[in-house]
């Protein structure tokens, strides 16, 4: 490959990551908000605020915001969960499958 190829394909590279993360961006934005009353949200116990949760396993100051499976911490009301993929769940919500940040 030359120097000349290497470039292009360097640069078109640096333009194409961006844009990639625009279509992300676009997708989480689009998602719907988990719905408490949904199959998949009542098999793992799923609440929008985790102070109501009246599971045995629930501990105080769990909330989706400081769990490993809230992929995104800096959206602060709604954001994804990696167990309800295409779905946003409440930051202050709970479920069954609840991981502490490290």
């Amino acid at each position: 490959m030359s120097r000349r190829s290497f470039m292009k394909f360097g640069a078109a590279g640096m333009v194409a990551v961006p844009l990639a993360g625009l279509g992300w961006t676009t997708t989480a934005a689009a998602a719907e908000k988990l719905e408490e009353s949904s199959a998949e949200a009542k098999a793992l116990s799923y609440v929008h605020d985790a102070t109501t949760s009246g599971h045995d396993s629930y501990q105080e100051g769990q909330k989706c915001i400081n769990c490993l499976l809230y992929t995104d911490p800096s959206q602060e009301e709604w954001g994804g969960c990696a167990v309800f993929p295409g779905k946003l769940v409440n930051a202050n919500g709970w479920c069954t499958a609840y991981v502490a940040r490290g």
